[in-house]
């Protein structure tokens, strides 16, 4: 896998001057693939872009946040998911799905794509005041704007299909004719009424995901108990304790471990562990001084090849390729 900063710089995020106006699309051709980036909609408070990119062999590319000025909403086109390294945490973005959040200044993220694949997305860049004055009013937004101000990541919602409804509010703001203010006015409401949108899908499908698949009933002691269960794989991550035994040591019934935790930190437990276990990797290969092999058994793994089958199945590719990278 190569690495260029040219093409980081070719997606920079950046509003168009006056005299740029009249520019709509950015092209590049290099050896290393195809880019474009569609120019939609630029005010002082939003910005709208499109992206196309086909590499022409497995790339892999670095992208440092170094500060971040807006909130990004994402939306996945194609046939082909991307994915991506951000902070250490491993992300999947599914073709025909949206994405909400905000993105901590000072973030790594390493993203990977296939060769002679096309990937497309549109972001939607907001201010990082947006939902302020709607914090007040729901649990969710209240979370998402103090997480803006802490300069945390954050994501409000994820994995959320993109409806034909959406589809068309967005092709509107493509081929929007108006100018000026009430283009203004117009692109700002096509924009409200797909969160309004996007929201409503997320509230539904968390509350059919907590009744189908995670139903269990939890009073609060059984909140406390999995608080601690979590606090134990922390700080235990390289013991791979088994359901059974974490159910046995907390005094907790194995149905409920596992669905109560599963709601509570949306992860199970065995993936919240290796979460845990591939971050720690993660700093350590960027550490840049130590071998797999020490890394794999300062992680608990009986062998460096056992450690790179699980690194790759978490990453997509072995913990050498991130080395050299």
């Amino acid at each position: 896998m190569e690495v260029s900063n040219h093409i980081s710089d070719f997606f920079e995020i950046e509003s168009k001057t006056d005299s740029s106006q009249k520019i709509n699309k950015k092209e590049m051709t290099t050896d290393e693939g195809d880019f474009t980036t569609h120019y939609i909609y630029d005010s002082v408070d939003m910005l709208i872009r499109q992206y196309c990119l086909k590499y022409s062999s497995d790339y892999t590319l670095h992208y440092n946040f170094e500060e971040t000025d807006y909130i990004e909403l994402s939306f996945f086109f194609g046939k082909h998911i991307v994915k991506d390294v951000l902070n250490g945490k491993p992300n999947k973005y599914l073709p025909f799905h949206s994405y909400l959040r905000y993105i901590e200044s000072g973030s790594k993220a390493t993203v990977s794509f296939e060769k002679e694949c096309v990937y497309e997305h549109l972001d939607i860049y907001l201010p990082l005041t947006f939902f302020d004055e709607w914090s007040q009013q729901d649990e969710r937004i209240s979370e998402f704007t103090k997480a803006i101000q802490r300069n945390e990541t954050y994501t409000m919602f994820k994995n959320v299909k993109i409806s034909q409804e959406v589809l068309v509010l967005l092709n509107a703001i493509k081929t929007c004719c108006y100018q000026g203010i009430i283009k203004e006015i117009y692109v700002k409401s096509k924009v409200l009424e797909i969160l309004s949108i996007l929201f409503d899908q997320h509230t539904k499908g968390k509350e059919a995901c907590a009744k189908v698949m995670y139903s269990v009933k939890l009073i609060e002691e059984d909140k406390q108990v999995l608080q601690q269960v979590k606090e134990y794989i922390d700080t235990h991550y390289k013991e791979f304790p088994t359901t059974e035994e974490l159910a046995k040591q907390f005094f907790i019934n194995e149905h409920k471990l596992k669905r109560g935790f599963k709601y509570l930190y949306n992860y199970g437990l065995f993936e919240y562990g290796q979460q845990k276990r591939m971050a720690v990797a993660i700093e350590m290969l960027e550490e840049g001084s130590h071998s797999i092999t020490e890394i794999a058994y300062d992680l608990g793994y009986s062998t460096a090849v056992a450690f790179s089958k699980a690194f790759k199945k978490h990453f997509g590719y072995p913990p050498k390729k991130f080395q050299v990278n």
